[in-house]
C-alpha cells in the first residue's frame, strides 16, 4: 500500500519551514493591519461554518459537531471554526500528503476548481466516519491557499451500521475507507466517483449524498471569500498574513509554556472495552516540560488487541489538541504554529501505535483516555501560574454514540448516531467553580444538545424522557457537572436496528482532581416488551420520568436487560425501550470540603441524591425543610477526618500491600503483562 509512515505522518503536524518570500511578506504586514485581516479570516471561516450546518441533515452536523479550516499552500492550519478540534488538526495530513506525495504524481498536479475527499486513517484521518473535503485556492494561477470542511458521517458500508462497528477486528470490516483523492475538477463534481461511493453506503445514501455536498459548499465559500481578500489586498498580503499568524502562535504558546514549571509530570488511565468485547487497558501518559518544550510520551500503553479501540499517533496527537486548544492555548489562534513546541512518542505496537491493518473506527473511544491524561498533567504545571483558573479535572467523556439506522416513517433509508447524548456530557470540577451541568461534547466544545422534536420528525422514534441524570457527576469540593438520561422507542414503524458504542461500564476513563471522585459508570439497559403504548392509550403520562426510579420501581411491565454500556447491533420493536446516557464530569478537591449549603441546593435542582448528600458529603438536615444542621455536619466531617488519619500507612507499608494486588487473568487478556502493560503475545490479522 502507499501509505505514508505513521512517524513521518505524526512529523507533518509540525509548521513547514517558511521560505525567504514568506518571511519577506510577513514583514510587511503591520500590526493595525494583521489585527484586523486576522478576524476577517475567522469571519469567513464563521459564515462558512453556518452555511455548513444549515446545509446538514445529520444530527451531529446539525448539532454543529463539525469543522472548516484555512490552510497555507503547504497545508499548515492557520484558523479555524468549530465544531470539534479533532476536525481541524486531522485536515491538515491529507493535504500535505496530496501535496508533498499526491501531485508529484502523473496526471495528479493540483489545479483551481478542484475538489479532494479524504476518510483513511492511514492518510491522517482519525477514523473512517469523520470525512473531509478539501478545495485549492488559486489567484491569477499561483496556489495561494487550502481550505477543508469536515464531520463526522453516520454511516460508511461498515460490518454494522453508523460506521463505527464495536465487532470490527481489522480495517476490512470498517467499511469505505478513501485515500485523497479528487472528486471534482473545474468545480463540478464527478458522477461516476460519487455513485461509487453513494453505493458504499447504501443504508443511508441520501444523507451522505446532501452531507458531502455540504463540505463543498463551505469550502467554496471560503474560496470565494478568501479570493476576494486577494483581490483587494493582493496575494503577497495573504501570504504574509498566514506566515505572520504562525510565527504569533507559536511564539506565544512558547512564552505561555515558559511560565510553567519545568518537570515531569505523570498520569495513568485504564478503559474496560475493546469494543467487541470488555478487558481492561492501560493508556499511560509521561508529560515532559522543559523550559518552552512539551515532550507528550505515551510508552506504558497496553498493547494493540483484536479490537477497534485503537487510534493512530496522529490521531491522538489530534485528540491532545482539544484539550490544548480548548484550555491552556484557549486564547491563542488554533493553528500549526501554536503546537509547535509539542512533540510527541508512541512505542510502536500498542493500541495507541498499532499496525496498518488494525481496526480503528472506534479510536475516539481508545483516543478519550487522552483527553483525560492531558488535564491531570496539565493542571498540576499550570496551578500557580496566570492560568490557574484554566485547571479543571476533565469533562466527562463516555462518548455515548447512539446509532440508530432502518427505514424512516418517511419511507427513506437512515443510519445516523443521535447527538443529544454526546453533546450533554457534564464539564469538570475546576479550582475555583463546579462543573458546568451538560456542557457538551468534549470533542466538540462548541456543539449544541440536538431539538429532540428535530429528531422525531426525522427518525422513527418518540423520546420518552430527557432530562439530567441525578447522581451521574463527580463529587468533590467542586462538583462535576451533570450528565444526562434520555429514553426512547421506535415509533411509526415496527422495527429499527440499534447499536451502542460506549465504554465506562466498569470503571470511568475520567478521573477526579486533587481527590474528587470520578463520575458513576453507565450501564446499557433496554427494556424490551413494554406495556409502555397500552398506557399511554389509557392516558397515564406519569409512568416514566426518571430512570432510576423506573428501573427501581419497574413502573413498565416488560423484560428488563442490563448489559455493558457498548452493545452490538440489535433490533428493537415498536414499545421496546432503550436508554441512553451521557456522562457527568469529574469532581475537584476533597468532598469533605465542599459547601454544605451548596450540597442542599444540589438535592433541591435533582442533580444528587439525599443518599449521596448524607453518606459521601456527610451533610446532616432536616429532610422535609431542608435546614442544614451545621453542628452536626461539622461533627461528622470531622470524625470522618479522623478515621482518615487513623486508616493512614506510611508510603512503603502502603506500597508493600498495594504491589500484591492484580486483576483476574479474564480482566488481564488484553492488558499486557503485569503492571507495566508491556507486549505479550502477537496480534494475527487475516
Amino acid at each position: 500500500m502507499t501509505f505514508v509512515d505513521q512517524g513521518e505522518l505524526l512529523g507533518w503536524l509540525k509548521p513547514e519551514i517558511p521560505s525567504d518570500y514568506e518571511i519577506n511578506c510577513s514583514e510587511r504586514i503591520d500590526d493595525v493591519d494583521y489585527a484586523v485581516y486576522k478576524q476577517k479570516l475567522n469571519l469567513i471561516l464563521s459564515e462558512a461554518m453556518d452555511m455548513f450546518v444549515r446545509c446538514g441533515i445529520s444530527d451531529l452536523a446539525m448539532a454543529g459537531d463539525v469543522g472548516v479550516a484555512l490552510f497555507t499552500p503547504e497545508g499548515d492550519l492557520v484558523a479555524c471554526n468549530v465544531g470539534s478540534y479533532l476536525h481541524v488538526v486531522s485536515s491538515v495530513f491529507p493535504i500535505k500528503y496530496i501535496m508533498r506525495i499526491l501531485r508529484h504524481s502523473q496526471g495528479m498536479a493540483v489545479r483551481e476548481g478542484d475538489f479532494y475527499f479524504c476518510n483513511d486513517p492511514l492518510y491522517g484521518a482519525v477514523h473512517n466516519a469523520d470525512q473531509i473535503v478539501m478545495m485549492p485556492i488559486f489567484h491569477n494561477g499561483t496556489l495561494v491557499a487550502w481550505t477543508g470542511a469536515t464531520a463526522h458521517t453516520g454511516e460508511t458500508g461498515a460490518t454494522e451500521p453508523g460506521g463505527m462497528p464495536v465487532r470490527a477486528r481489522s480495517r476490512f470490516d470498517e467499511g469505505m475507507k478513501m485515500a485523497p483523492f479528487r472528486i471534482g475538477e473545474r468545480y463540478q463534481l464527478r458522477t461516476d466517483l460519487l455513485q461509487m461511493m453513494e453505493n458504499y453506503v447504501s443504508r443511508s445514501p441520501r444523507t451522505f449524498m446532501i452531507e458531502l455536498r455540504a463540505r463543498v459548499s463551505a469550502c467554496d465559500r471560503v474560496r470565494i471569500r478568501v479570493q476576494e481578500l486577494v483581490q483587494a489586498k493582493g496575494a503577497v498580503f495573504l501570504t504574509g498574513l498566514f506566515r505572520k499568524v504562525l510565527v504569533e502562535a507559536e511564539t506565544s504558546a512558547r512564552a505561555r509554556i515558559r511560565g510553567w514549571n519545568d518537570g515531569i509530570y505523570r498520569a495513568v488511565t485504564f478503559t474496560d472495552s475493546i469494543g467487541l468485547e470488555e478487558g481492561l487497558q492501560r493508556v499511560s501518559l509521561t508529560l515532559t516540560k522543559s523550559e518552552d518544550r512539551l515532550v507528550f510520551d505515551f510508552s506504558g500503553t497496553s498493547p494493540e488487541h483484536e479490537g477497534s479501540y485503537h487510534a493512530f499517533p496522529h490521531a491522538t496527537a489530534a485528540h491532545a489538541a482539544i484539550y490544548l486548544f480548548g484550555w491552556p492555548f484557549c486564547d491563542l489562534p488554533r493553528s500549526s504554529g501554536t503546537l509547535a513546541s509539542c512533540e510527541f512518542e508512541f512505542a510502536p505496537g500498542t493500541a495507541l501505535s498499532p499496525s496498518s491493518e488494525a481496526a480503528t473506527s472506534n479510536s475516539v473511544m481508545i483516543g478519550s483516555a487522552v483527553m483525560s491524561l492531558l488535564p491531570n498533567c496539565f493542571s498540576k504545571m499550570m496551578f500557580d501560574s496566570p492560568q490557574r483558573d484554566l485547571v479543571s479535572a476533565a469533562m466527562g467523556n463516555t462518548g455515548s454514540g447512539y446509532v440508530i439506522s432502518g427505514l424512516s416513517q418517511w419511507n427513506v433509508p437512515f443510519s445516523d448516531m443521535l447527538a443529544y447524548p454526546l453533546n450533554t456530557e457534564g464539564g469538570g470540577g475546576k479550582a475555583e467553580s463546579d462543573g458546568v451541568d451538560a456542557m457538551g461534547f468534549p470533542w466538540c466544545p462548541s456543539g449544541r444538545a440536538s431539538n429532540v422534536e428535530d429528531e422525531e420528525h426525522d427518525y422513527p422514534i418518540i423520546c420518552i424522557t430527557q432530562k439530567l441524570a441525578r447522581d451521574s457527576c463527580g463529587f468533590g469540593r467542586h462538583r462535576g457537572g451533570s450528565g444526562t438520561q434520555m429514553a426512547v422507542t421506535p415509533h411509526h414503524v415496527e422495527h429499527l436496528a440499534q447499536m451502542s458504542i460506549s465504554k465506562n461500564s466498569r470503571l470511568h476513563t475520567t478521573q477526579g482532581l486533587f481527590g474528587g471522585y470520578p463520575p458513576r459508570v453507565i450501564p446499557g439497559i433496554v427494556i424490551r416488551n413494554t406495556d409502555l403504548f397500552a398506557r399511554w392509550q389509557k392516558g397515564d403520562r406519569e409512568i416514566l420520568h426518571d430512570i432510576h426510579d423506573l428501573i427501581m420501581n419497574r413502573s413498565l411491565s416488560g423484560e428488563y436487560i442490563f448489559t455493558t454500556h457498548y452493545r452490538p447491533v440489535q433490533l428493537l420493536k415498536r414499545g421496546d425501550i432503550f436508554v441512553e446516557f451521557s456522562s457527568g464530569g469529574p469532581g475537584y478537591g476533597d468532598v469533605l470540603e465542599r459547601d454544605a449549603h451548596s450540597v442542599l441546593a444540589d438535592i433541591k435542582q435533582g442533580v444528587i441524591s439525599e443518599w449521596v448528600a448524607d453518606q459521601v458529603y456527610l451533610v446532616s438536615y432536616h429532610s422535609h425543610t431542608f435546614e442544614l444542621n451545621d453542628e452536626r455536619t461539622t461533627e461528622r466531617r470531622r470524625e470522618a477526618r479522623a478515621r482518615r488519619c487513623h486508616k493512614g500507612l506510611p508510603y512503603r507499608s502502603f506500597m508493600r500491600d498495594w504491589e500484591k494486588l492484580r486483576p483476574s487473568e479474564e480482566l488481564l487478556r488484553y492488558y499486557g503483562n503485569w503492571p507495566d502493560a508491556s507486549p505479550n503475545r502477537d496480534v494475527i490479522r487475516m
